[in-house]
């Protein structure tokens, strides 16, 4: 009997919504361009002579990119943060599919990546008891393609086995119709337009108060 493991074929027209409805198209766009968003305005930030390095760029987009989606499932019950144990470990769901996200090479993902959380686990249960939904033994993982200077090219879904191996990629549009943009910031406040008023006249304001005071 052969020992040879059987491992299914990379699906070359993998369209994730055909096997998880969920993650539609519009949805995948909005965390796509919410993770750019907060990777491309934070880049500018770097400064190597104050002794910004790598590793204090990545700590930082990192940090980010979680607030802003924990910010953003606040308005979108499609998205959920789900709660997991270690505080630097970030596990989030689409319609209750579970997915993670790492910056790299989209046919190589860190072993890190390949863990499936006792969080991931019970939404990947949930999922199969609700939906009828059986992930198996994939992982889905999002994939932030960059330039040297970490700006943003692509974000790509991945479907692999526990291996490593691809069987399914898609490249995520940033403009697909619908509802894409996710607000990377706090919500802003309208002071609305400024209220402008001659010297003259605070100058009769201030001398009426002072005889105000004066009179009491």
């Amino acid at each position: 009997m052969s020992d040879l493991v059987y491992s299914a074929p990379m699906d070359q027209n993998f369209e994730p919504w055909a096997k998880y409805p969920a993650l539609t198209k519009q949805r995948l766009s909005a965390i796509a361009v919410a993770m750019r968003d907060v990777r491309d305005q934070t880049v500018p930030l770097h400064d190597v002579a104050a002794g910004d390095n790598a590793w204090s760029l990545g700590c930082r987009i990192y940090a980010r990119t979680l607030f802003a989606l924990r910010r953003a499932s606040e308005t979108r019950e499609w998205l959920t943060i789900l709660p997991e144990s270690e505080a630097l470990r970030f596990t989030f769901a689409i319609g209750g599919v579970p997915l993670k996200f790492y910056r790299g090479d989209v046919e190589d993902a860190p072993g890190h990546c390949r863990i499936i959380s006792e969080a991931e686990s019970l939404a990947r249960q949930l999922l199969l008891d609700l939906e009828g939904i059986a992930i198996e033994d994939r992982l889905l993982r999002l994939v932030v393609d960059t330039n040297a200077e970490g700006s943003t090219l692509s974000v790509t879904l991945i479907e692999m086995d526990k291996s490593g191996r691809l069987t399914g990629r898609y490249s995520i549009p940033f403009d697909a119709d619908g509802e894409r943009a996710i607000s990377i910031l706090p919500p802003g406040v309208d002071p609305g337009p400024p209220s402008i008023r001659p010297l003259a006249s605070i100058d009769q304001d201030e001398e009426k108060k002072r005889g105000e005071r004066n009179a009491g």
